[in-house]
């Protein structure tokens, strides 16, 4: 009894985190906060590695979809339909994250792969590396939808002003980290109708 008394007495209480602890309770309390914020990271990290794993996945069915066409004289409508789907996706198509890692990791910043990023998708491989990815997946699908249009057609500005001006709005907000604005705007940009009219 004695014993939980003096404990009793030991006990503090921390206003901000509205809890009392002795001190070995505060010490437990920080370590659980450090566990979780590496949890969080982790988490934050396989969802990268996660979209890498799909783009990879999308190369290599395109490999060997075009092996068995070529080699194996297997040439059926299915397999030319997914072939081409795989080159306009995986070719032509936009992939914000991984080329991020492309080239951050294969070029120097003073190439012109480094340099010309921003023009491709409005933000440098530094920028995108540097965003909250877990809170703006949808924004970063949306810049890749852009750069979809940019490498497709091989150009450097987007079909109208309207929607360069949209991705720039968007860019903004993702830099600011106004994620959940950004996400919200990005539900609806080059969808449907926009996305249609924009790859004509």
């Amino acid at each position: 009894m004695e014993k939980m008394v003096k404990e009793t007495l030991l006990l503090q209480y921390d206003a901000e985190q509205r809890i009392a602890a002795n001190e070995g309770g505060f010490g437990l309390l920080a370590e659980m906060v450090k566990i979780n914020d590496k949890i969080k990271k982790l988490e934050s990290h396989y969802q990268k590695l996660e979209s890498h794993r799909q783009s990879h996945l999308d190369i290599r069915q395109r490999a060997i979809s075009t092996w068995v066409r070529d080699a194996l004289n297997k040439d059926t409508e299915r397999r030319k339909e997914e072939i081409r789907r795989l080159n306009q996706d995986v070719i032509h198509g936009g992939d914000v994250r991984s080329d991020a890692m492309v080239v951050t990791e294969r070029y120097k910043k003073s190439s012109t792969e480094w340099r010309s990023f921003r023009t491709l998708y409005g933000l440098t491989p530094d920028n995108v590396n540097d965003l909250d990815q877990e809170k703006c997946c949808g924004s970063l699908q949306a810049l890749d939808r852009a750069a979809s249009i940019l490498l497709k057609n091989a150009c450097i500005r987007l079909p109208t002003e309207a929607i360069g001006k949209k991705r720039e709005d968007l860019i903004a907000m993702l830099l600011e980290e106004r994620y959940e604005e950004a996400e919200k705007m990005s539900s609806t940009f080059l969808c449907g109708n926009e996305l249609f009219m924009a790859e004509e």
